[in-house]
């Protein structure tokens, strides 16, 4: 064998091992960090499929908020996620007339809320919300339709009812049926003869928050939303809330009650 022909071989051996060594360096990038943005895609698929079954829920309860049918029920895919009836917000509920009489309402609202991979996706009082753990990247995603504009305030509050103690979780597909069991008229009142819609002259209302607390979330949106909003007061744990600034024209409030079971 000649020493060109012996030269020659090395060299395709080195470049062989060469090669080889980069195949393999580049088969360890795509394994740590390939299949790291792959469930890193998969975690955020599912959140926004669980995020767009909340609006199909929302928009199901709404349904029977305004007496559109009996029942509604959607289906949700857990995906190692779980989700639960938070007993975890109230509101109180002040309308002032004008001659200086304050009529209150006080009950508890809860949350519908997915939880997975530390972010949470939720229904409370008619909205939408995502949150993370330990982020200030919360938000209110869908408001609550209430109407606070041209001397008119409409405020119908949607309360969820259901094993709170109970957390479902894991994989597969949960069915979960909601009811409306009952929906009352708070303002005017007509059967004691408190208060009248057209003799209110303001309306005020504090939302409190146990455990994981929503007030940023909520001021947020009130600062942000359409109407005559103004936030009048803000703790860690409520938010107080004035619609209008002139006396009001017209005032109703009703409270609408769902109980939500599963399948």
């Amino acid at each position: 064998m000649s020493h060109r022909s012996s030269n020659r071989g090395v060299s395709d051996v080195v470049g062989f091992v060469l090669m080889f060594g980069i195949i393999l360096t580049s088969v360890g990038l795509v394994a740590t960090f390939g299949l790291s943005e792959i469930e890193s895609f998969d975690e955020n698929q599912q959140l926004n499929n669980a995020e767009r079954t909340f609006d199909l829920i929302s928009r199901s309860f709404t349904e029977l908020e305004e007496n559109q049918a009996p029942t509604r029920t959607e289906a949700i895919e857990l995906s190692g996620g779980s989700i639960t009836i938070s007993p975890s917000s109230s509101v109180t509920v002040n309308v002032t007339d004008t001659g200086g009489t304050t009529h209150t309402e006080s009950f508890p609202l809860n949350a519908l809320v997915y939880e997975n991979n530390d972010v949470q996706i939720g229904y409370e009082n008619g909205a939408l919300f995502r949150l993370q753990e330990a982020s200030d990247a919360g938000l209110i995603t869908s408001d609550p339709g209430f109407v606070c504009s041209d001397g008119t305030v409409i405020l119908s509050f949607v309360a969820v009812k259901g094993d709170a103690a109970r957390q479902i979780s894991g994989e597969g597909t949960l069915r979960l049926t909601g009811q409306l069991t009952n929906q009352s008229l708070l303002y005017p009142v007509a059967s004691s003869g408190v208060g009248n819609a057209s003799t209110a002259d303001e309306v005020e209302l504090e939302f409190t928050f146990s455990g994981g607390s929503r007030t940023r979330e909520w001021v947020n949106h009130f600062e942000n939303a359409d109407g005559d909003w103004n936030v009048t007061g803000e703790t860690d744990t409520s938010v107080t809330v004035q619609c209008g600034s002139t006396s009001l024209d017209r005032v109703y409030v009703r409270q609408s009650v769902i109980s939500i079971t599963y399948s």
